[in-house]
């Protein structure tokens, strides 16, 4: 129950927003979305922030 039926996820990170919104407009992005919409019966999107936690050495 714990998962409500949801079987796979994908995650990405973007450094910028720029880079995200030029993924969103992508070509292969879109073709993938008009492929693959369909066949989704429920979808879950979340968006959070990144924190840096510690400086890297």
């Amino acid at each position: 129950m714990l998962r409500q039926g949801f079987t796979h996820d994908f995650l990405m990170a973007f450094n910028r927003k720029e880079e995200f919104n030029a993924f969103q407009t992508h070509l292969t992005h879109l073709e993938f979305t008009r492929v693959f919409s369909p066949a989704i019966e429920k979808i879950v999107v979340l968006d959070f922030p990144s924190n840096l936690v510690k400086a890297p050495a």
